[in-house]
């Protein structure tokens, strides 16, 4: 048998990404019919662990691209948060410019980080964005007149938004498409992103930065522009949250928040778009589920968390991945698997008459 052709290998990988489009059309169109099979608590559930799923999915794509851990993409999700409200206070605007704007002070502010930080490597990277971030937290906390503080702020946005009023996505039913689309949405555009001949040279300065620097290629620029485009997917999560909450504290900005969502990234799978947001939805049904029984479920995260590091580095994803391949090769072998040799048949068997010199041989040897 020949070996496989480049051209026959492109051929499957796009038959492969049509497939992978197909289902998640499919599993954005199911999910727009959670708020008809869930209860109002689970849908709000839901909606949490959705909102969550965009922030880790922000933070797993910069990870899965460039190999580089960032603890401060909290900053990014407070700041537009806290931007929407500012902009939704002092200007006249419409809802979907008000809007747009929050999120844009979360890009620059990722821009701003990203210009600073890139070139510094491995956990000294992770270092910098965890400073950079508690300080941002530290100034949340001094500009009283614009956070409120500890005490949160409490925001009216009012206005259209997608044909309705802005109040109304605070009820879960009415803000589940509004955020599932969302998360679908970056999810697919970050996995389009990936595919981009942009996204390849990602991976490869990922993996080895001073040769694709040999042959030519700015390294600075793309890993910029990558840790801004994760900032983006962040701010989006912030101002989302903000829209469906009306509320913002000081709690957002805290690098706890980015380290939440660093770690349900982790325990869902960094290497496929689909694992963070698999991961949110993890932890809020173990908050959900052992918060009130009594049992700590951050020591039962913890212990998930290295479980899942031991056994599938690549999280929940890789798991589903192996349990895929192995279906797909027990089906294999089946369909190639020789039938049996059917049986000899014995002329003494019931309905079979025996032959002569059977029947002689075993009258000779009754005598």
């Amino acid at each position: 048998m020949s070996a496989p052709t480049v051209a026959d290998t492109l051929r499957r990988a796009r038959r492969g990404a049509r497939w992978e489009v197909a289902g998640w059309v499919v599993l954005a169109l199911v999910g727009l019919g959670a708020p008809y099979v869930l209860t109002l608590y689970q849908l709000q559930l839901a909606q949490q662990a959705a909102i969550m799923g965009i922030l880790a999915l922000s933070i797993g794509w910069l990870l899965r691209q460039t190999g580089q851990l960032s603890f401060g993409h909290a900053a990014f999700y407070g700041i537009a948060g806290y931007g929407t409200a500012y902009v939704a206070e002092h200007a006249s605007l419409p809802i979907g410019l008000t809007l747009l704007a929050g999120i844009g002070c979360g890009v620059v502010a990722a821009l701003v980080v990203g210009l600073v930080t890139i070139r510094v490597p491995g956990i000294a990277f992770a270092m910098l964005t965890l400073a950079i971030g508690m300080l941002v937290w530290v100034a949340g906390g001094q500009l009283h007149s614009i956070t409120r503080g500890a005490d949160g702020l409490n925001v009216s946005l009012e206005g259209s938004l997608l044909g309705k009023d802005v109040v109304m996505y605070g009820n879960p039913v009415d803000a589940w498409p509004l955020v599932w689309g969302l998360l679908m949405a970056s999810v697919a555009a970050l996995w389009a992103l990936s595919r981009t001949t942009w996204g390849r040279r990602l991976a490869s300065i990922r993996d080895n930065e001073e040769r694709v620097r040999f042959s030519g290629y700015a390294t600075y620029w793309p890993r910029v522009v990558a840790f801004t485009v994760s900032g983006l997917v962040a701010s989006l999560a912030g101002t989302v949250n903000l829209v469906t909450t009306s509320f913002i504290s000081l709690e957002t900005l805290y690098w706890s928040t980015g380290g939440l969502a660093l770690i349900v990234a982790v325990i869902g799978g960094v290497r496929s778009v689909l694992g963070p947001p698999v991961g949110a939805a993890l932890f809020i049904v173990l908050q959900n589920y052992l918060s009130g029984s009594g049992a700590h479920y951050q020591a039962v995260l913890g212990v998930v968390l290295i479980i899942v590091v031991l056994v599938a580095p690549g999280g929940l994803a890789e798991i589903a991945a192996r349990a895929r391949t192995a279906a797909v090769v027990r089906v294999r072998h089946r369909a190639t698997e020789p039938a049996p040799p059917a049986p000899a048949r014995d002329p003494l068997d019931a309905g079979a008459a025996p032959s002569t010199d059977t029947a002689g041989a075993r009258r000779a040897a009754a005598r």
